[in-house]
């Protein structure tokens, strides 16, 4: 049975969908920091408000409780992709490797929320859960990704016993560098966003294209962080221009790269105008919701080329290579 196609597929819906409720359990979770229904159950985990099942008697309650429903069938979707996944393609080391980030980002967010609510959490650790719980998505959705790569060339493995590695040959070590350098960056602008969120320092917000927070209450603490976020969110843009020109020069042999980093410059160019419209708007639920689902697919998007720059973990043989401009089963 698990060899056979049926099985194939069965996989990867379940992997769609455990990406599918992750990204929904995330936009419930910012929809609850951002209307304060963090405590709509009380200080209490797993019981709300003293029930396992409460009276839905405000929204606050209605939005936290929809998230904590929401973690278990993240959790049973997870775990039955894993286990499929990895009694299918265990031979193929990223697919272990996913399985263990997407479990283990899971189950640290679950905590990280619990915690939360039991204690009134700093907006430092409130936005270290904001990062965690994209961490979660963007391995789910890598997951996903390469279930899908894996099928593609399962069907020679079973035919000649042969594993055909998931990815090309690695390009330069500087271009790995230069890939994984905007993990940082992204992850720095997602967490100054999320602190500032966290915070209430985000209401204070004016101006544009340059801050101008005079005039309110600790404006000189807001302004340091428009400052900040804005700054690193310019420097995100300029080093996507440099990423797409450098994956332009090798878009033949590696085709993969360069529709990765095209789909991290529309998200980052969507990115900046809803920032623009979060700023204007006065950070409105609209604007806010928007913002943070672009930054969910921007992160994802920059996690896939990083990951597509490494070398693959079965090595490339010489007889497996592809003329320039044909796709190779990896792309």
């Amino acid at each position: 049975m698990v060899k056979s196609r049926g099985f194939g597929v069965f996989v990867f819906v379940v992997c769609i969908l455990a990406s599918v409720q992750n990204f929904v359990v995330n936009s419930i979770g910012f929809l609850d920091a951002y209307t304060g229904s963090a405590f709509g159950c009380g200080h209490q985990w797993f019981e709300c408000n003293g029930r396992w099942i409460p009276v839905i008697q405000s929204l606050q309650t209605f939005i936290e409780f929809s998230h904590r429903v929401g973690v278990p069938i993240l959790t049973i979707l997870l775990l039955v992709a894993a286990v499929s996944s990895i009694m299918r393609y265990r031979r193929w080391r990223e697919i272990s490797l996913f399985v263990g980030l997407s479990i283990f980002f899971v189950l640290l967010e679950a905590v990280l929320g619990g915690l939360a609510v039991v204690y009134n959490e700093p907006a430092s650790v409130i936005a270290t859960h904001f990062g965690v719980s994209l961490l979660a998505f963007a391995s789910t959705a890598l997951l996903t990704i390469y279930v899908r790569r894996a099928e593609r060339v399962y069907g020679t493995y079973l035919a000649s016993g042969e594993r055909k590695p998931l990815r090309d040959a690695a390009p330069s070590r500087g271009f790995q560098w230069f890939a994984w350098l905007g993990l940082p960056l992204i992850y720095l602008a997602m967490y100054v966003g999320a602190y500032i969120s966290s915070s209430g320092a985000g209401d204070a917000f004016r101006g544009f294209p340059f801050p101008d927070e005079s005039g309110i209450d600790n404006f000189h603490h807001a302004r340091l962080l428009d400052w900040t976020h804005r700054s690193i969110a310019m420097i995100l843009v300029i080093w996507m221009v440099a990423l797409v020109a450098r994956t332009y020069r090798t878009r033949r042999d590696r085709p993969d790269l360069y529709r990765g980093a095209w789909f991290a410059m529309i998200f980052v160019v969507l990115q900046a105008f809803s920032g623009v419209y979060l700023v204007l708007s006065h950070v409105s639920i609209q604007a806010f919701m928007l913002h943070v689902s672009i930054v969910t697919g921007l992160f994802v998007s920059l996690c896939y080329v990083a990951i597509q720059s490494l070398p693959p973990f079965v090595p490339v043989h010489k007889g497996e290579a592809y003329p320039v401009g044909e796709r190779s089963p990896a792309h």
